[in-house]
Formats: structure tokens, sequence, C-alpha cells
């Protein structure tokens, strides 16, 4: 047929003929090659409607001796490719401008965040040279004294005693420098995890990520507008398969749920705030769940929350196309975003993404050792603290968010029902005098249902109202820490009791 049609040669065109269901030939044949244009000369009308359902630009019945049926086929095909191409490099300049419009709202945190080390590292220098600079000059007084046999110039042993260097746990100037060099890691950490995240989709081909290391990337971004609007939870199962994605743009996902959540719970005024981002796995999906507790979303938006440029929020919080982007993001990655929400209590993001099969895992390029050093910051001890004063939470949080990652319960049966429903913590810190279920009617649960965690109990606790708290306490086996708790002290129980970090 090609060579009987003079007006195909010189366009570059490609004939075959397709086997097997229509649909999945055509995107096996997408899947191979997802810029050049794809049409698809039908039988009948379900076959066309099975080409454009599988990712064919253009599919029409045309009868193969209509020459200019066919040459009309091929205008449409080209024009529609190119309309594609076109689309979505706008897509991705959108994502992009998106991406960049999030990292816009990080500065003041990201800022905050470089200005500690920062400071670190300029008040050290500062250290270092009014201690180092007179000593190296006394220094040079000494050796030019000992190279033509002179006396050693007691004025140079008095600059080296007046400005030697304060000792700090028998380190002296080791310490200063140890510091300096930390905070710079710090800094250094900082501006990579900036740049993989402001980096173009174009730019980054997918590779193996863990799924805690992919959350803990987004967190050291955002977490920090977290902690001055409420308490972030961080709750992951064990043994988390490794996915196979662009990290930059599943990053901007998750990125875009928690700015969403962060601004909702701004939006309302509640006792405490709580965002808690979960992890867990079944046998062909990773789900990541991003709760809040803000306004939640009327059901009228909910049909919408999805849609380009459609936003609840100000003009000034966003464009609304970050959830669009989000969904068409992991959508092309063979995923989906969610949603579900009870109005007036808060909503709940649910990222799938899918695992990869064992032949992607081993044709997809690991990143590099170094990489991977730098990027495993996620602790190794994660602690289920069950208390109902919000000031203790908060105080928690803000001691252990840092080393550990942070789980809230506000009684016992809230506690038990995290457990059975699939949280993994290493550690529980439980105050004893609680409503309800108290604790312990949750240390007899663990007793009985996980004896392992029930070995892993903390007690912190003031000794409760009652007397018979008192009896309770006396033949407590475990690990107590009475109230005011000092955070030195109930650091050391969690490594305790959370053994060796696997770290």
């Amino acid at each position: 047929m090609a060579e009987s049609l003079p007006w195909v040669r010189g366009r570059g065109l490609a004939f075959a003929v397709l086997a097997g269901n229509v649909q999945s030939a055509v995107a096996e044949r997408r899947e191979r090659d997802s810029a050049s244009p794809i049409g698809f000369i039908a039988e009948d009308e379900p076959a066309v409607l099975g080409a454009l359902a599988g990712g064919a630009d253009e599919a029409a019945v045309v009868a193969a001796f209509d020459a200019a049926g066919l040459a009309a086929f091929v205008d449409r095909l080209e024009l529609r490719a190119r309309l594609r191409g076109d689309n979505r490099r706008l897509q991705e300049t959108f994502a992009h401008t998106e991406r960049l419009t999030a990292l816009g709202t990080l500065v003041a945190g990201v800022g905050h965040e470089i200005n500690n080390p920062l400071s670190a590292v300029i008040l050290s220098v500062e250290v270092a040279r009014r201690y180092m600079l007179p000593s190296l000059d006394a220094a040079r007084e000494i050796a030019r004294a000992a190279e033509i046999g002179a006396p050693i110039p007691q004025s140079a042993i008095a600059a080296l005693r007046k400005h030697e260097w304060p000792d700090r746990d028998g380190r002296g100037a080791a310490a200063i420098f140890d510091e300096m060099g930390a905070a710079a890691d710090a800094i250094a950490a900082i501006v990579r995890d900036l740049r993989t995240f402001a980096r173009s989709d174009r730019d980054e081909p997918p590779g193996r990520v863990e799924v805690p290391e992919l959350i803990e990337h987004a967190i050291r971004l955002i977490g920090r507008e977290a902690s001055r609007r409420g308490v972030l939870e961080r709750d992951y199962a064990p043994d988390l398969p490794l996915l196979v994605v662009p990290r930059g743009r599943v990053t901007q996902v998750i990125m875009n749920v928690f700015i969403n959540a962060f601004h909702a719970i701004a939006e309302v005024d509640r006792p405490a705030h709580r965002v808690r981002i979960s992890a867990r796995a079944d046998a062909d999906f990773v789900a990541i769940a991003v709760s809040d507790t803000g306004p939640g979303i009327s059901p009228e938006s909910l049909e919408r929350i999805f849609d380009p440029f459609f936003t609840t929020k100000s003009q000034a919080l966003g464009t609304g196309l970050g959830l669009s982007i989000s969904r068409e993001i992991l959508r092309r990655l063979g995923g989906e975003l969610s949603v579900e929400s009870v109005y007036g209590e808060g909503a709940t993001f649910l990222c799938f993404l899918p695992i990869p099969s064992a032949e992607a895992l081993r044709n997809t390029r690991k990143e590099t050792d170094a990489f991977e050093a730098n990027e495993r910051t996620v602790a190794a001890t994660s602690v289920l603290v069950v208390d109902d004063d919000e000031r203790v939470l908060r105080s928690y949080a803000r001691l252990l968010g840092t080393q550990h990652r942070l789980m809230i319960a506000y009684d016992g049966r809230e506690a038990i029902d995290m457990l059975q429903s699939g949280s993994t913590p290493d550690v529980l810190v439980i105050e004893l005098d609680l409503p309800g279920e108290d604790g312990r009617d949750l240390l007899a649960w663990l007793e009985a249902n996980r004896p392992d965690l029930a070995r892993r109990a903390i007690l912190a606790t003031s000794g409760g109202s009652g007397s018979n708290y008192d009896e309770f306490l006396r033949t407590y086996p475990g690990i107590i820490v009475y109230k005011p708790v000092r955070g030195a002290e109930l650091l050391a129980a969690i490594v305790s009791v959370a053994g060796p970090s696997e770290a």
C-alpha cells in the first residue's frame, strides 16, 4: 500500500500490523515510544475506540484504495501528534512552575533552616580567628627563635597561654571544627534537597527509592511549617517495598499535599492541630496518606478538587494547579491521587504509587552510595506517645521530632486502634492517668496481644490522681519517667528500650 501512494514517500511514515487486543497492542507501542505519532487504521469502530483508548493519536476506518481519505488521515495524525507534544511540554512547564510556586512557599522556613547552621559556622569562625591567629603569630616567633638558637620569647609563651583553646569535653579545638563541619553538612543537605526538588522533570530519570527516605525528603523541605502550626506525625509500615520513580516529581506531589494540609489547619482554630503522614503497602501499590485536622472539604468542592485552576484557597496561596498536576504525575507513573474528607473535621489525601516488578528493579539505576549516605536520615526509632495533654504533646513533638518518628494517641483506645490498623512503633511513651481506657488498660492489652511492644513501653507520668495507681507503679517492671520530664532522661529511656540503632 505504501509503495502505491506517492504522497507517503518522504514523510517518514512506517507501517506495521498489530496482532491481538488492539488497545493493549497500541498501549504497548506507546509505552515503547512516547514521542512518535501513532495512527491506527481499523476494520471497525470498536477497534477505533480501542486504539484511541490505548494511546493512538488518530484512528479511523479508511479503505486502502481511498488515497484522499488516507492522506487526510495522516494529516490529522500529524496535527494531533504535534498538539499532544505541545500539550505535554505545556504540562511540564506548568508542573515546573507549580513546583517553583510551592518552593516559594518554603523560602522563609528554609531560610531559617539555613541561617541556624550558617550562624554556627560564622560564630565558630570568629572563635577560631580569636584563638588561632594570635597563637599562629606566637608560634612563628617561637619557630624563628629556635632557628637562630635564641631564647624562646616569653611574650610568645604568654600569648599561647592567653589564647589557649577552651576545653570542651576534653577535646578543645577539635570540638569547634567538628561543629563547623556538622553545620556545613546541614547547609549542604538543605541545598541538595532544594536542587532535587526544583529540577525539571525531563532531567530526572526514574530511580530506586525507599519510601521513608522519599517522605523524609519532603518533610525536610516543609516540615518546619508543620511544627509552627501543629504536630507532625509519621507512621511508616516496616519493610515497605522499593519504588522506581523520579524522586523529584514524587517529592513535588507529596509537597503539594503537605502544603494543602498546612494551609488547611491554618483556616480553623482548634486546641491543637495534627498533620499525619503514613505509608502502607499491599501487593500492588504503596499508599502514602496525608491527613490534617483542618476544616475538611465541602461535598460540592470535593467533586471538583482535582480540576485544573479550581481552588478553595485565596489567590495568594495557590494557582489551583497543584492537585491537578499532582494527580497527573501519579497517573503517568501508573498510580493515583484521591481524597477522603468529613466536612468540618479534616481531609486525607492518598497517593498511590505502583510497586515495580522485579525486572524493573533490576533494570533501574541505583542511587550512588554517597547520595544514599546523605539521604539516609530517617530516624531508626518510631515513638508512639499516648497522652491527653496538648501542651505535653507539643513539647514531646519539639523534643522528639528531630530525632525520632512521632505518632500520637490521646487515650488507650486510640492507641490500640492505631496498632490494630498497622502502626508499628518501636517505643511507646504512655501517660498512666488517661480518660477512658487508661495506661493500665493499654499495657494490659499490649501484654495480651503485643508482648514485644509491652517490653518497650515507658511510663511518663505524674503518678495519677488515685491511690490505686501507686500500687501499680510500685509493681511495674518497666521504665518509669516521672513528670516533669527532663528531655535528656526521656531520650535516654527511649534509647535503652529501643536497643541499638539500625541506621
